[in-house]
């Protein structure tokens, strides 16, 4: 009889230990955020699978640079000169499009504003804003014609390029500009995962988990850390919520000694479940 009821007692603790962790998890989050969580979940199609999601923009992303790969002669090694080129530009338009285009609503592209602004950032906040299964993905990845259009887009200044007599480094451009697609959206789902041992000691992972996490604070998302991948931009025109240099930035971690003290706070309200406690420097990172 000892053996039964102490294997009955174990699983009422495993149980009671699992209603104690959602219970802290509800606590982070406001009812707002809940709700909104709630009905964002609901709505999406019970066909929908996460994993299929990735392995589509994988595979359209892995077929572009396979392609692109195939027609490369022999470059010169001036050629080669736009990889670097091409990174910095990406890394500015990510910071440009970031900062004017999901965060403004734009006429003719108020479909990308409310995706991220009034979507994105009510499902993830500062109170939590990590993901709880896979279905979530639905909110974290792009859907994958935003691929195929960044593709487009990138086959224009490819065209100059073979224009100008350059053709290898047109394939060069194209290739470059996929392999940072699919870096952001490494980089942006590293960011809404659970904080692990993993995660948190990868280099530029850890960063940019820390530059994201403030990011959605909602005091400052507004005007701070719109680089996804490396915070260069963000360096660049001091739109960074940290006061160091470049390198300093880029391998900065979970570091928040170096947090501007000037940065707007959030007015917290008796729906916020942080209300009249005091503000922490740095953001939290949530843990498994």
């Amino acid at each position: 009889m000892s053996a039964p009821r102490k294997g009955r007692e174990t699983g009422a603790m495993d149980g009671t230990a699992t209603n104690a962790t959602a219970a802290l998890k509800r606590e982070r989050l406001s009812r707002r955020q809940q709700a909104f969580r709630a009905d964002f979940r609901a709505k999406i199609g019970a066909l929908y699978h996460g994993w299929a999601h990735v392995a589509l923009i994988y595979a359209i992303g892995g077929a572009a640079i396979w392609y692109c790969a195939r027609q490369i002669g022999s470059p010169a090694w001036y050629e080669w000169l736009v990889v670097p080129v091409a990174f910095v530009t990406a890394n500015i338009f990510e910071w440009w499009i970031h900062k004017y285009v999901m965060h403004r609503p734009l006429k003719g592209l108020m479909g990308i504003y409310k995706r991220h602004t009034l979507a994105h950032h009510q499902f993830f906040t500062e109170n939590e804003y990590t993901i709880d299964d896979t279905r979530d993905f639905r909110i974290v990845f792009f859907p994958p014609y935003a691929l195929i259009t960044f593709l487009a887009m990138s086959l224009v200044p490819a065209w100059l390029l073979n224009l100008a007599g350059f053709p290898d480094a047109g394939w060069l451009l194209l290739i470059t500009n996929t392999a940072l697609y699919l870096n952001y959206e490494f980089f942006h789902f590293c960011c809404h995962v659970k904080d692990d041992r993993i995660v948190r000691h990868i280099p530029f992972i850890n960063t940019i988990r820390r530059h994201h996490a403030a990011h959605h604070n909602t005091a400052i998302m507004m005007e701070r850390n719109f680089n996804l991948t490396y915070p260069i931009a963000d360096w660049l025109f001091a739109t960074s919520d940290l006061k160091r240099g470049l390198l300093g930035h880029l391998l900065n971690g979970y570091d928040s000694r170096f947090v501007r003290g000037d940065l707007k706070r959030v007015r917290n309200t008796l729906d916020d479940p942080q209300a009249g406690a005091p503000k922490a420097r740095g953001p939290v990172m949530a843990a498994e």
